[in-house]
């Protein structure tokens, strides 16, 4: 994905309120992939979306917050709702180092 200015619809944030924010208003939920959970681990952090045949396991907001912070994770997105971001999503998790981002 490019950092391009002129790629106006994708937008960042590494702040945990506004990642939920940007998530509530694309319809997700804070989720982990299930059987990702390993030693002191709890699992992927995953941005489930409501309505799709997904298999996840939906986790409180406040767990969700405090493991992006953990994680150092970052949430890319599209503003208008239909940029592809990576994947079939307009919304995806990376970290915040990636060059995905």
């Amino acid at each position: 994905m490019s950092n391009d200015p002129d790629d106006g619809d994708v937008r960042r944030a590494t702040e945990p309120t506004l990642a939920r924010t940007v998530i509530e208003n694309h319809g997700g939920y804070p989720a982990h992939e299930p059987q990702s959970e390993g030693q002191g681990d709890s699992g992927l952090l995953r941005v489930g979306m409501r309505g799709d045949d997904e298999d996840l396991k939906e986790i409180s907001w406040e767990e969700f917050e405090e493991e992006f912070e953990e994680k150092d994770l970052a949430l890319v997105y599209a503003e208008d709702g239909d940029t592809d971001v990576g994947g079939d999503k307009p919304i995806r998790l990376v970290e915040r180092g990636s060059d995905e981002e």
